[in-house]
């Protein structure tokens, strides 16, 4: 959770200082019958408190949602705060609120329009004979993405909740549909204000006359917050009439400074002033904002004298906690700003060390004009943030910067580099980004904050194939002194180079030191961003580093329904799958299906499924269900628009076809890739056949060619450890081991095979189980004396995995 507690918690309710019956009853029969009950209208006409009234009066047993907003809330903030204030009721979530969450915030419709949907299956099956959602004070609200998830709310929301909104000011919804529908009931400033009657009620026993009460009345226009201060005066010394009468000539925004304000305890009126720098008032945090060891009694006259505060439940048990009214919170800190400007500065700057909730610390900055400040803490907290929910929340964070501010600051910059990474992949705009923070951070002689962002940048240039720019500068970072995070990124942008220049064997080293440096630096963005590509599982000499790093992901992810989680099960599949463990891979396998069902949104989540679903499948010799996943992959991923993407996508359907052994679809898959080859190839195209040629070799024993299979098997298996893409080398020498055996060559066939077998003790078998026919029938023969048994009994063994 990344915001306050009592964000979500409903006022406490007081006895009120006149019965408003009618009103009351009004507002209760609306929030039991209508959709959408809107209550609009100016500070200080109590739509809080009327809202809190109503809400407990319902009937036992109905559920209540409350969210109180703050300034710069947006989708992602509040959607939390909701999810989390209905979890009281056990809602029959089909997947985690966190995915329902991390969906409704981003850009794709489908998605976002499917969670929706599970949020408002979940409201319809919650075990309440009635339930209430409360947003108050929405105009602080500005976020457009919000008002179209309460429309797209309203539009299908169950007939047994209502949505109840208290704003300031008109909220940006389709109101004229509802209206016209019948399901909104407004309460506005004429509904919610004073008659006359309540007034004299209200005023009943001050000592005014018939005469004074009306002046009184015409001079507040009903306006609940001003009787309610007239009261306050009127009840206090003498001469609250004479006072009163003064304050006719100025703003009530003054009256309430002075009139009532100055009327307390000196101690009292000090306290008040310095603790309306926090948006709660908890004992704990008074007194350590202000060094008062009174502070908890002076909230407790506070709440007793009706100083215009809520009182809410405190969720961390540390006694009374406050809510100032706006007004009156306003107020005084225009008074302490005004007469004591530095005092003002130092108490937001201590609250800013108690405050949890990094949106209040963000905005606070920015009142205090700390621009660097609060770039420096959006560098800090929200890479967290992407990764968990989205670009879409932290983009509209870094909205709240003062428009030219935003392109110059480099934390900005890299911020919407990294947003552009994940969940997006757009590595040009991440480039771009990248290669700007480093320019701002150099400008600043900020040198680690300026590697780090060239870090990411070498990540950048790698993922677009932007080979010979990427190397020169990851030689510059090898180079340089790095701190532990910028020398993670290096690393992992030396591994994306090394899988995609073929140097498969570099891989494992870079895998272990990055292992490390992440147990080190043990931050949740960064196990998500070095999560291992779908190219690293089956290189050589990974499985037991990927066996541990899954291991560490399940320790970070706990059980939290995240991808991290998710990501892990995936890889403890792929590594069983390495091992020939192939029912244990099934059944990770199948874990991590139903974990993403509940939990994970992440294209690298369904881009990894996907690949483990087509490798399984061929090891089931299922060889429809295999390129069915591989062609999905394509579909669902070929939009990145990426030309080494588009390249590598085919590639892979190409793999899986030659491993299924289906011919036409290997001959249709390796023409699209002769067709949409990038001009230039990283690593060069030395890395062509590498690539290709295994496949290529495939096609040929597939078309009845034998001798032009062998030879270019042969060919292949002469790059050494640069064929050896998800366990192609392996794969490669059971064919050409087989191709040799039907032609009559026992011996060479078997000597091909040795280095299978010693990479199988250090790794599984792994490739050798997508052989199919191959394997079969080498596993099948009788090898006499020209393989030692212990190698013709793997083999046998080997086969038997895929047929269990």
């Amino acid at each position: 959770m990344s915001f306050a507690r009592t964000k979500i918690q409903a006022p406490r309710l007081r006895a009120a200082l006149v019965d408003r019956g009618p009103l009351q009853a009004r507002l209760l029969q609306a929030l039991q019958q209508q959709r959408l009950v809107l209550l609009c209208a100016p500070a200080g006409f109590g739509k809080t408190a009327l809202l809190a009234q109503a809400a407990a009066a319902r009937g036992p047993g109905q559920a209540l949602a409350w969210i109180s907003a703050d300034s710069g809330d947006d989708l992602h903030h509040l959607l939390e705060c909701l999810l989390a204030a209905l979890e009281p009721f056990d809602p029959p979530w089909r997947s985690a609120p966190e995915s329902i969450l991390r969906g409704i915030v981003q850009p794709d419709p489908a998605l976002r329009r499917a969670k929706l949907a599970e949020l408002l299956n979940a409201l319809e099956l919650c075990e309440t004979a009635q339930g209430l959602i409360v947003f108050d004070d929405l105009h602080r609200v500005s976020d457009p993405a919000f008002f179209a998830f309460l429309d797209e709310l309203l539009e299908r929301l169950s007939p047994k909740w209502t949505l109840a909104l208290a704003t300031r000011t008109e909220p940006p919804l389709a109101l004229a549909r509802r209206r016209a529908a019948g399901e909104l009931a407004e309460f506005r400033q004429p509904q919610l204000q004073f008659s006359e009657p309540e007034a004299r009620a209200l005023l009943a026993g001050t000592g005014l006359d018939e005469a004074a009460v009306a002046r009184l009345f015409e001079r507040t226009q009903g306006w609940p917050a001003g009787l309610r201060m007239a009261l306050g005066v009127l009840q206090g010394e003498q001469g609250g009439a004479e006072r009163l009468q003064r304050a006719s000539e100025r703003s009530w925004f003054d009256f309430l400074l002075t009139e009532v304000l100055e009327q307390l305890p000196a101690p009292l009126a000090d306290f008040l002033q310095a603790v309306s720098v926090l948006p709660e008032l908890q004992p704990a945090r008074c007194a350590a904002l202000t060094g008062d060891a009174l502070a908890a009694e002076r909230l407790a006259e506070i709440e007793r004298l009706g100083l215009f505060v809520d009182a809410l439940d405190d969720p961390a048990g540390g006694g009374l906690s406050l809510r100032l009214h706006d007004l009156f919170r306003e107020a005084l800190q225009q008074r302490l700003r005004q007469a004591q400007p530095e005092r003002w500065r130092l108490l937001c700057q201590r609250m800013l060390q108690t405050e949890p909730d990094p949106l209040r610390r963000l905005q606070q900055h920015l009142e205090l004009g700390e621009l660097g400040a609060a770039a420096t803490l959006a560098a800090e907290q929200l890479p967290a943030l992407i990764v968990s929910a989205g670009a879409t929340p932290a983009l509209h964070l870094m909205q709240q910067f003062p428009p030219a501010e935003r392109e110059h600051l480099p934390e900005l910059a890299f911020v919407r580099g990294l947003a552009a990474w994940t969940p997006a992949w757009d590595f040009e705009r991440m480039h771009r980004e990248m290669e700007r923070a480093a320019l701002g951070y150099a400008r600043r002689g900020a040198e680690a904050e300026r590697l780090l962002a060239c870090a990411y940048d070498a990540i950048a240039l790698m993922a677009l194939g932007r080979y010979g720019a990427g190397e020169a500068l990851l030689k510059q970072l090898q180079q340089a002194e790095l701190a532990p995070a910028a020398q993670l990124m290096r690393l992992t942008a030396e591994v994306w180079a090394a899988i995609d220049t073929c140097r498969y064997e570099a891989v494992a080293p870079h895998a272990q030191r990055m292992l490390a440096l992440l147990v080190q630096l043990d931050r949740p963005e960064l196990w998500y961003q070095t999560t291992p590509p779908l190219r690293m599982p089956g290189l050589p000499g990974m499985t037991d580093t990927l066996e541990r790093h899954a291991d560490q992901l399940l320790r970070v992810a706990g059980e939290q329904p995240i991808p991290l989680r998710t990501i892990a099960l995936q890889i403890q599949a792929w590594c069983a799958l390495w091992r020939g463990r192939t029912l244990e891979a099934e059944q990770r396998a199948l874990q991590a299906r139903e974990d993403a069902h509940w939990g994970s949104q992440l294209g690298a989540v369904r881009s990894y499924q996907l690949c483990l679903d087509a490798l399984l499948a061929l090891v089931r010799g299922d060889a429809a269900a295999a390129l069915q996943a591989a062609t999905e992959r394509q579909r669902e991923f070929n939009h990145l628009g990426n030309p080494w993407y588009a390249y590598l996508l085919p590639l892979f359907r190409a793999r899986v076809a030659a491993s299924a052994e289906q011919g036409p679809a290997l001959r249709e898959a390796l023409a699209e890739l002769a067709a949409c080859r990038p001009l230039q190839l990283p690593g060069g195209t030395a890395t062509l056949a590498a690539r290709e040629l295994p496949l290529q070799a495939q096609l040929a024993w597939l078309e009845g060619r034998a001798q032009a299979a062998v030879q270019a098997w042969q060919d292949a298996l002469a790059l050494g450890p640069a064929i050896d893409l998800y366990g192609l080398a392996g794969e490669t020498r059971l064919r050409l081991a087989w191709a040799l055996c039907s032609l009559g060559q026992q011996e060479p066939a078997a000597r091909t095979l040795q280095p299978l077998f010693e990479a199988a003790r250090r790794d599984g078998p792994g490739g050798a189980l997508l052989a199919g026919t191959a394997l079969a029938g080498l596993a099948g023969l009788d090898w006499g004396p020209a393989l030692a048994d212990a190698d013709a009994a793997a083999l046998r063994a080997w086969q038997q995995a895929v047929l269990t």
